[in-house]
């Protein structure tokens, strides 16, 4: 995998994360992703999971480096599973300033909960039209 280490940002937090220079508490490493505690935690065990190589978002992520990444995902969720007993998960990201993300590294959250009720990343969005499905989907298709 020649991409691995190839690609860092001086200004980017978590490629400072990736060589040292700023602390983080890791919890799983592999050639191709490294996963930590999220300094400003939403819960306990709030895992961070980031790509080794630079890329802002998961459109800018050679193919082979997101199957690092998702299998660095998949592995984490189980330790953080095994270690702290959550009743549930939600694992995702923002994707573009406009969705949040406030660090431009791509990064999957893992966030435990620990009580039932959660309303699921729907509960975030604004709603769309049901009688335009299947004009989206023929855009979708097209695209």
């Amino acid at each position: 995998m020649s991409w691995i280490g190839e690609t860092r940002m001086a200004d980017c937090i978590f490629c400072r994360i990736l060589d040292g220079s700023v602390p983080a508490e890791r919890v799983y490493e592999t050639p191709g992703a490294v996963a930590f505690l999220d300094g400003f935690p939403t819960a306990r065990g709030h895992t961070l999971v980031i790509p080794r190589l630079h890329a802002p978002t998961i459109l800018d992520l050679p193919d082979d480096a997101v199957a690092d990444l998702f299998r660095a995902v998949r592995e984490v969720t189980r330790k953080v599973s095994d270690a702290l007993h959550p009743v549930a998960f939600n694992i995702g990201w923002n994707h573009g300033r406009g969705a949040g993300q406030a660090v431009l590294h791509l990064h999957v959250h893992i966030l435990p909960r620990y009580t039932a009720g959660g309303r699921g990343v729907q509960s975030l969005g604004s709603g769309g039209d049901r009688s335009q499905l299947a004009e989206t989907a023929a855009a979708l298709r097209r695209g």
